[in-house]
């Protein structure tokens, strides 16, 4: 009887040794997976947004397709203290380095903004409907002029840079070649996308020039592809630069 208790003993332990190794096991496997997911390269950054336009907008949409058209200049005027407070936040708002090659303009073109802004409110005071109406326009075209810097010239194009933009400034810097190989695809599927590309009627006169850039940066793409794949980590920083000076290029075209 005893020795039965025994066994009994010894295979309940044999159990619960399993259990609490599966158990061990598993834990260990799911740290090992939120390591992978931690070292995974991101290969497409998210377009930065600037602080203030979407507050600016916010209290610009009802003033542009309400009061205006209805002629409710006293609506018009009770906002003004909002479009003094959008302004502020967005005068006071860092540009993301995502944008430094429009800089000089968009600062440009919000200055132009908030002198709008401050005009509008000189206006506002005097009690002349009419100046107002104007003041309320010029408002409205140079916060659309501000905000068409940072539109794309062509969402193709846009799409290319969001995959390039993180290669160029971290993964270029800290030598990270495998981030540079795991953006391969995604680059060769943006160029692909962009190879498709039309331009719009704005930008017949650019068309030659943009079809010759265009075919330099699809062959900088496949030059870097190429050594990726053939893991010459020691020529990819070189291709990378070719890649990102012909995108320049490209970009340019549309200055």
């Amino acid at each position: 009887m005893r020795k039965s208790e025994s066994l009994s003993i010894v295979g309940l332990v044999g159990v619960l040794c399993v259990l609490i190794i599966s158990i061990f096991l598993a834990g260990c496997g799911k740290k090992t997976e939120i390591k992978e997911e931690e070292k995974t390269p991101v290969t497409e950054m998210k377009k930065p947004g600037v602080t203030g336009i979407r507050e600016f907008h916010q209290v610009l949409y009802p003033v542009w397709h309400d009061y205006f058209p209805q002629g409710d200049f006293q609506s018009i005027r009770k906002a003004i203290p909002e479009f003094k407070e959008a302004t502020k936040i967005l005068t006071q708002a860092e540009l993301p380095q995502f944008y430094h090659n429009v800089k000089d303009d968009f600062e440009a073109k919000r200055k132009n903004l908030a002198l709008s802004v401050e005009k509008m409110e000189s206006v506002a005071q005097t009690g002349d409907d009419k100046e107002l109406a104007k003041a309320v326009e010029e408002m409205h075209t140079s916060f659309e002029r501000m905000a068409r810097v940072l539109a794309p010239r062509i969402r193709e194009l846009e799409q290319f840079h969001l995959v390039l933009y993180p290669l160029w400034h971290q993964a270029m810097p800290n030598k990270d070649y495998q981030a540079i190989k795991a953006a391969v695809p995604p680059l060769e599927s943006k160029m692909e996308a962009l190879m498709q590309a039309q331009l719009s009627r704005r930008f017949s006169g650019i068309e030659s020039q943009f079809v010759e850039k265009r075919e330099a940066l699809r062959l900088s793409v496949k030059d870097l592809a190429e050594v990726c794949r053939q893991n010459k980590d020691d020529k990819m920083i070189d291709k990378l630069t070719v890649m990102h000076d012909a995108y320049r290029e490209l970009d340019q075209v549309f200055e």
